[in-house]
């Protein structure tokens, strides 16, 4: 039986921002026994491409798709971090949000009555991207409340910014949250006790408030700001790859891309090497394609994974057709 309340780290982050590899570095570096720790992982879209990427041996790994935990999926979030605090092994809970997560509405969420007494927030980590702020898609408004929110914040991606524009963000960081500890990475690579430090009720921007929780409703498709000419509805659509594609028709598929498609992710094998399984990541204009260990590889589902707003679910179905005929 646990005799103290579960410690909860909250991971948040605009799309792309690099929340996986913040995670993924802290997992390969921590001290912490990882028989002792459990991730639990919200992917926006129908399958969970960051839980793949997380899996290690000994992880409690556990994954929330098709929804936000801000809104759609929140009941399942409430579900799983109750029955994680019921293990009296686990010293430490990591949550990673998708990245259009409100942070006001997790917190909500986490405070709900069958929570209070057996978990306890420990940190709310924000990572930004640099090179992307404020981010360029419709999100501003929740990217705003992201770092409103935050307890750490990490200025990720600055090997893509000069030191100008790096004071500059940290300056428009600070117009928001005057509080919050500002560290600089690089590929999310930081020294892993900071992001699971302590920190005192005094320095949060948000509290537990016992006895107080109420629901609200945030809907994706519709939240609209002020400031912004057009709603940001958020769509995702998966293409499955079942089969390995040739290269250089992937190279042509991304390119013919509609704009409308900020985010790309997923697994993918090549003709070339068809026992060789890659990870792909796309955010705007940057790309990056590395090679999987086999190790995380034996359940992954191949295909791409494409969030944007307003996504022309045919037109990118016809566009895929260089790939895979069938998906026409």
């Amino acid at each position: 039986m646990r005799t103290q309340p579960l410690p909860l780290l909250i991971l948040t982050g605009f799309l792309g921002s690099g929340k996986t590899s913040t995670l993924q570095h802290w997992l390969t570096h921590t001290t912490v026994p990882l028989k002792r720790v459990a991730v639990i992982i919200n992917d926006f879209g129908s399958i969970n491409v960051d839980a793949s990427l997380l899996a290690r041996r000994q992880l409690e790994l556990r994954s929330i798709t098709g929804g936000c935990v801000c809104c759609q999926s929140f009941e399942e979030l409430v579900e799983q971090v109750h029955a994680l605090a019921e293990n009296p092994n686990l010293d430490l809970v990591w949550i990673e949000t998708s990245g259009l997560a409100d942070p006001e509405e997790v917190l909500d969420h986490l405070t709900a009555p069958e929570l209070q007494k057996c978990t306890v927030m420990q940190s709310m980590i924000l990572v930004i991207d640099g090179s992307d702020f404020p981010c360029s898609w419709r999100g501003r408004a929740v990217q705003e409340e992201q770092i409103r929110y935050a307890d750490l914040i990490l200025l990720n991606k600055i090997d893509r910014i000069d030191e100008k524009a790096r004071q500059e963000v940290e300056i428009a960081l600070r117009r928001i949250n005057s509080t919050a500890q500002i560290v600089a990475t690089q590929r999310g690579e930081i020294e892993p006790s900071l992001l699971n430090e302590k920190r005192t009720p005094s320095s949060c921007n948000h509290s537990h408030h016992e006895g107080e929780h109420a629901h609200k409703h945030h809907d994706h498709e519709h939240h609209h700001d002020e400031d912004e000419p057009l709603p940001h509805a958020a769509s995702t659509l998966f293409l499955p790859l079942n089969a390995p594609v040739e290269r250089p028709a992937f190279q042509r598929f991304l390119g013919t891309l509609p704009t409308s498609v900020f985010r790309a992710k997923g697994f993918i094998r090549f003709t070339e090497s068809p026992g060789q399984l890659h990870t792909f990541q796309q955010v705007r204009d940057q790309a990056e394609l590395l090679l999987l260990p086999l190790e995380n590889a034996p359940d992954i589902t191949t295909g791409l994974v494409l969030i944007g707003p307003h996504l022309d679910e045919k037109r990118i179905r016809e566009l895929a057709g260089v790939l895979v005929p069938s998906l026409i």
